[in-house]
């Protein structure tokens, strides 16, 4: 089952589902995944960046980790990039198949919500 909470981070309100087991209490399925740093799916539409094919940043933070090069395929699904925000960690992931075509960040870049992080085509 998934839960949708609202999570403020540096003064900004963001949806967030997080994956639970039945009977798991809401405080205590958020402070777990609070506490592990890992959030695994973000579950709001970031600004468009209106580039075609793009994966934009969901959330304002830091480029921790770039996860494919140019050329790479990747499948839907896959995690392109990781951020992180407030020690918190968030997987960013394909939102279709296809070839890396641009990478418009690096590792250490501090990005805002709906900026174009790569292409996708």
């Amino acid at each position: 089952m998934k839960r949708r909470f609202k999570v403020v981070i540096d003064g900004e309100e963001f949806d967030v589902e997080v994956e639970v087991e039945e009977g798991s209490s809401d405080l205590e399925v958020l402070l777990q995944a609070l506490k592990t740093g890992v959030v695994r799916s973000v579950s709001m539409e970031p600004t468009v960046s209106g580039i075609e094919g793009a994966i934009n940043a969901p959330i304002t933070g830091k480029v921790v980790e770039i996860k494919v090069g140019l050329g790479e395929k990747v499948e839907q699904g896959d995690t392109v990039a990781i951020l992180e925000a407030m020690k918190t960690r968030i997987e960013v992931r394909a939102n279709k198949r296809g070839i890396v075509r641009e990478l418009f960040v690096k590792e250490g870049t501090v990005v805002k919500q709906g900026e174009p992080l790569l292409v996708i085509a």
